[in-house]
């Protein structure tokens, strides 16, 4: 089954996407702008064969069997309902919506159409999740107890991330703490307590959690306010863990008291893991990912909403 992807927005996301689809063996076929002059120079620059200046046309395109949505975070919700309606698979740029709810009605239409869609959560497929994974579940290192995070960077210029309805960094980048310690730990039990700052525009900017999950301690910053070391450090009983960039690392140190152990993991695309993983859920027929499931998403959800909730009546109440 030889799948046909569309690009609904021309982001500049959209061309790491269409080199992790190309390094699978994939094929990226149109790309889709409000603008068609701009989705034009974006097909030439990228190689793809149609552009078109509207959504819709995308959709309508029959050659197209899935769709890559990478508008910006207000729009997911809308764009994925609409590539369902029209009979597309669906790929989802984190974070998946904006509410809980508008996810689990996401999750019940592509299940009613007999459609697959996934949220785009990449740090789930990288090979150094999977070997930290395998440090968490085996024990080789003893138990995990303690976690330490941070994701800061410099305050984008993209206009549209300053905006209050497109949710700050919590909704534009907790996610990716979330789901990533959700797949690592599997937790029963979540308590998180959050801080955070504003930005001139109100756009929360930066976030400090305390989380728990089961008996493990979690730290994780996250801020646009500038940039610092981004990193995941995993403390065991017998040893640690070091990440660069969690969401998506290509490498890692395994310290063990004994000596350190390099691991590498270069590639040149990192979506390329949950690319494939998508194509083969696709061609399997499923509706959801096994991987990065429904549940987990709409878990992960509940928590952001919970977080930004939180915030708001902190700066209600003036903790600021």
């Amino acid at each position: 089954m030889k799948i046909n992807y569309g690009i609904i927005s021309t982001a500049a996301i959209g061309k790491r996407f269409i080199g992790a689809v190309r390094a699978n063996g994939g094929s990226v076929t149109a790309a889709a702008s409000r603008s068609l002059d701009t989705a034009r120079a974006f097909c030439e620059e990228n190689n793809i064969e149609k552009a078109y200046g509207s959504y819709e046309e995308l959709y309508q395109d029959p050659q197209i069997t899935a769709v890559y949505i990478a508008t910006i975070n207000r729009e997911h919700f809308h764009e994925m309902k609409q590539a369902l309606n029209h009979g597309k698979h669906v790929l989802c740029e984190k974070p998946f919506t904006l509410s809980k709810h508008q996810s689990e009605e996401i999750f019940q239409l592509a299940k009613k159409k007999g459609l697959f869609v996934m949220e785009m959560q990449k740090s789930l497929f990288l090979p150094v999740t999977g070997l930290i994974k395998s440090y968490i579940d085996s024990g080789l290192l003893g138990k995990l107890h303690q976690v330490d995070m941070s994701a800061s960077f410099q305050s984008p210029k993209a206009t549209w991330m300053h905006e209050k309805d497109q949710g700050g960094v919590v909704y534009g980048s907790a996610s990716y703490t979330f789901e990533y310690l959700d797949f690592l730990l599997e937790p029963a039990d979540v308590i998180v307590q959050a801080l955070g700052t504003r930005g001139k525009t109100g756009v929360q900017d930066s976030v400090s959690l305390n989380i728990k999950m089961d008996d493990v301690l979690i730290s994780s910053r996250i801020s646009m306010r500038g940039s610092a070391e981004s990193f995941a450090v995993f403390y065991f009983e017998k040893g640690f863990i070091k990440t660069n960039e969690y969401w998506k690392a290509d490498r890692c140190e395994i310290h063990t008291g004994q000596g350190i152990e390099q691991i590498e993991k270069p590639v040149d695309f990192e979506m390329i893991y949950e690319v494939a993983h998508g194509d083969e859920c696709i061609r399997q027929g499923l509706t959801e990912s096994p991987v990065m499931t429904g549940e987990r998403t709409l878990r992960c959800c509940e928590i952001v909403d919970q977080v930004a909730a939180a915030l708001e009546r902190q700066q209600g109440r003036g903790e600021w």
